[in-house]
């Protein structure tokens, strides 16, 4: 249900919460893209209001083929699949690359229009959230408490930057169930 001023109801939102958190330490697929379609396997997000709007706040690190994609667009959506499913098609997603192969076809992924101007999901999910990008921003790995860093970037910090994770927060134009 949308607001008067088309926002999603904070409400209902909420109300799918407790699943999608559930969910979540299993894995759910993240897309960016238009008709480079490339869902990624995710198991860090966070949901909320905030600017008293419902959000979704997803990490993607530089190095990352998403990366590239959500820098080029506006939106992206999160695909919540029910429990016991698509373990294959998410270990799929989670260790092979965009760039290298092709996730629709090699994971036998279908594409779900989106309803509310989000990328498109991953169809026979549960769960679906379409979102717009109002905010992002890099991390600073010099902002960390040591363990944090040395647990999540250490093996990283060859690298020039460490490799850090882009924080976005995504509106929620449209969070339903299918």
């Amino acid at each position: 249900m949308m607001q008067e001023d088309n926002r999603m109801d904070n409400k209902e939102f909420s109300a799918l919460l407790p699943q999608a958190n559930e969910q979540l330490s299993r894995g759910v697929f993240l897309t960016a893209g238009g008709e480079i379609w490339n869902p990624m396997t995710i198991g860090w997000a966070q949901f909320g209001v905030v600017w008293a709007r419902p959000v979704v706040t997803v990490m993607v690190r530089k190095s990352r083929y998403t990366y590239s994609l959500m820098e080029k667009t506006d939106v992206f959506t999160v695909s919540f699949p029910r429990a016991k499913e698509m373990g294959k098609e998410l270990a799929f997603c989670g260790v092979r690359s965009g760039r290298d192969v092709n996730k629709e076809k090699e994971a036998n992924l279908t594409r779900l229009a989106p309803r509310a101007g989000g990328a498109e999901a991953v169809a026979g999910c549960g769960i679906v959230m379409e979102c717009r990008i109002v905010q992002k921003q890099l991390l600073d790995l010099n902002t960390f408490d040591p363990e944090f860093r040395e647990k999540y970037y250490g093996s990283n910090q060859a690298l020039p930057d460490g490799d850090p994770h882009v924080l976005y927060v995504g509106e929620v134009l449209a969070a339903y169930e299918l």
